[in-house]
This record gives structure tokens, sequence and C-alpha cells, in this order.
């Protein structure tokens, strides 16, 4: 019981020391929710970073913003995150003559590297969708990014 406790206490004091290795990074983001989308992540702080993702997909418009807290792993410009925050998308129907809202929220979990050598940053996440309009529902999104890090 004694290692376990250690085990803990040294993988939380670990990862709580974060030292990102660019501010900046923008580039493209593949996945679902938005297919394909412009994506932009900047670090607030050493942890804490913010991501904002504009595409467009079948349906229309699409734009997420995240909160992201971000925790180092033991191999350099290695990474994991985790982060929450809400969608919004439009779609051109022809059933209503218009277009309908979407709004949704989401929740990741993700895993990042950016390169030492070239400034190339790499991101994985997935994690649930909660849509509130125009009716509600869940599901499932994910993405790859890859983006330009600015240092």
């Amino acid at each position: 019981m004694k290692q376990i406790i250690c085990a803990v206490i040294v993988l939380v004091i670990g990862s709580s020391a974060v030292a990102q290795s660019y501010k900046t990074a923008i580039g493209f983001k593949g996945g679902y929710p938005g297919y394909g989308s412009i994506s932009a992540k900047h670090y607030l702080s050493s942890a804490n970073a913010i991501e904002g993702n504009v595409g467009a997909g079948s349906y229309g418009l699409w734009m997420q913003g995240l909160y992201e807290w971000n925790h180092d792993l033991p191999t350099s410009g290695l990474n994991w995150y985790i982060g929450v925050g809400p969608n919004v998308g439009f779609q051109s129907s022809k059933l209503n003559n218009g277009s309908t809202l979407y709004l949704s929220g989401s929740a990741l979990l993700g895993i990042e590297y950016t390169f030492n050598n070239i400034p190339l940053n790499l991101a994985l996440d997935a994690g649930p969708i909660v849509q509130v309009l125009p009716s509600i529902g869940f599901g499932w999104g994910g993405g790859l990014a890859i983006r330009y890090a600015i240092k």
C-alpha cells in the first residue's frame, strides 16, 4: 500500500510541473464534429490553454471553443490534456427554408506531441458530445490536429 501511495504522489508532482514547448500553434484539425477545421491552440500559462476550431462539413459552418488543462509526460515534447467547451453550428436546410442552429458541449481527453527540432505539433483527442439544440442528444467526437508551433 505504501508503494502505491508513493507512486501516486510521484506521478502527481511530476505531472504538475508543465513546461510547454510552444506558446501558440496554428493548423488543421480533422475529425468529428467539423470533419475539417482551422485549429489554433494558445497557452495562457504553463498548464492552461485555449483551443479554437472553425470548420465546415456537409451540414454547414461549425465552431468550437475549448479550455484545456495540460500535463507533461516523461518523454520530452509529449503531454496529455483534458478540456471542455461549447460547439455551435449552422446548417442550411431545404426542409425548413432556412438554417438550423446546432448547439452542444464537448469534453475531451487527448495526447499531443511537439517536435523539438521542427515547429510541428500533433494532437489526438476524443470525448463525449452533448447536443442541446435543435434536440437533446449524445454522441462521441474526436480529431487529429497538425499544427505549426510558434515558440
